[in-house]
């Protein structure tokens, strides 16, 4: 059969850098949640797909996954041996190069798309181009662009671009990008004496790892500089590379839940096409678990700023040269005072959840479902199950339920082998959507 697509499941090689810089335990762990997270790829993209993992995905859960969306020619492919880089271990694993080689000879023009284009990734598109082979990579701007991705998509990249974006671009939280311990402990202190408190990031962080937030009633006045020192000791990732400080900015929660996001793209052609906006699933301690979309996520005034400033930063974007995806993640301290506060350039943890609700219920789904996602849930009494044994015991509460557009949508398996799972839930109404997932809550913990 012909395919049109080959996705790569790269998630660990994007923080690939940050984990160098962590404790050797804590490194392995973020490694193999990576890896495990890729099993939502199956909602990725369309049909006649080749999707390379880490690891394999459970056969029987792509086939539904598959049947769900219609499709009809999705493969998985992984490699035999997996370490911090899928692209590498794709590289080094003899058979699935051959098949690779071959599937891209036979397909000319292919797409090659993975989840962020890497330096792995790219240096593994090098070798195939360098073979003679035929394809294209519509979410990957051209090679001499391809320097935006990790410069934007860090957080002193973005803090220093917004200041050419014009005066109709929100300003972000007050703060500064620090290159030594001096000037963390400089900013971190004023903001402790003059605000709620303060954050620091590390400058490749991501999904809320290398990221602090400290509030003013934390610390001692008088004592900010020996709180901060011991704060700092023994990280590596606030050390060795640019940190940004900014002032902590108390959420209104009642707008987007604390959390309002935009994702969009460049398409190849240079159309900025906004995608959706979000509010965003974040604990208190800043780590990224989902995000919910639909109507009543986003009030008008809060999506107005998010559509608005989305297309400043792509118009900027697609001058530079950037093509695929991104988004930009905001804090509110108010529905009319919302700050930008960073960007990644890539898809993210909320994309498969877009697709996937576009392909279940339409193009205008955002109109007319409310859609929730976890992408990372406790469910203890599942720990080391496999999948069928919960698909069976859920069976009455996945979509559809009663041939309804409602009901969850397991996406996340792999991660039973630790307890925890992925998941969507789609619903016509907030009320419906979080009363489906409070059942189906309480049935896996």
């Amino acid at each position: 059969m012909s395919f049109q697509t080959i996705f790569i499941g790269n998630i660990a090689e994007m923080t690939r850098p940050l984990m160098s810089l962590m404790e050797s335990k804590s490194g392995e762990a973020e490694l193999w949640e990576d890896h495990w997270l890729s099993d939502r790829f199956i909602f990725s993209g369309g049909d006649n797909r080749i999707l390379i993992t880490p690891t394999p995905i459970a056969p029987d859960f792509l086939q539904d996954g598959c049947r769900l969306l219609g499709f009809q020619n999705v493969v998985n492919w992984w490699p035999e041996k997996i370490g911090e880089s899928i692209s590498e271990a794709i590289a080094e694993d003899k058979l699935l190069w051959q098949k690779l080689v071959t599937e891209i000879k036979a397909n000319k023009g292919i797409n090659l798309v993975s989840y962020c284009a890497t330096q792995e990734f790219l240096r593994l598109t090098d070798i195939l181009r360098d073979l003679g082979l035929k394809f294209k990579m519509p979410e990957t701007p051209e090679k001499e662009n391809t320097w935006l991705i990790n410069y934007f998509g860090s957080k002193a990249g973005f803090r220093q671009a917004t200041a050419s974006l014009g005066k109709d671009f929100p300003s972000m939280p007050q703060g500064g990008i620090c290159v030594n311990k001096k000037e963390i402990i400089g900013w971190a202190s004023y903001l402790l004496r003059n605000t709620a408190g303060f954050v620091i990031k590390a400058n490749r962080g991501a999904a809320g790892v290398g990221l602090k937030i400290v509030k003013k009633e934390e610390v001692t006045p008088g004592k900010e500089e020996e709180f901060i020192n011991n704060l700092l000791e023994g990280k590596r990732y606030w050390s060795e590379e640019p940190v940004v400080v900014e002032e902590f900015v108390p959420a209104e929660m009642s707008v987007c839940g604390g959390n309002p996001n935009i994702e969009l793209m460049i398409t190849p052609e240079g159309e900025v096409k906004p995608l959706y906006t979000c509010g965003m699933r974040v604990t208190g301690e800043g780590n990224f678990k989902g995000v919910e979309i639909g109507k009543g996520a986003v009030q008008k005034e809060a999506a107005d700023l998010l559509f608005s400033s989305g297309k400043i930063w792509g118009e900027y974007l697609k001058r530079m040269g950037y093509r695929g995806f991104f988004e930009m993640d905001y804090i509110p301290r108010s529905i009319k005072e919302i700050y930008p506060v960073e960007a990644n350039i890539r898809r993210t943890g909320g994309t498969h959840v877009h697709e996937l609700a576009e392909k279940l219920l339409g193009s205008d789904y955002q109109e007319n479902y409310y859609v929730v996602a976890n992408n990372l849930y406790n469910a203890p009494r599942y720990q080391g199950k496999k999948y069928m044994q919960l698909k069976a015991d859920l069976e009455d509460l996945l979509y559809p339920i009663g041939q309804k557009k409602e009901g969850v949508v397991l996406t996340i398996v792999s991660l039973l082998q630790r307890g925890q799972l992925g998941y969507v839930v789609i619903g016509p109404s907030k009320e419906m959507t979080t009363e489906i997932e409070e059942i189906f809550q309480k049935r896996i913990s």
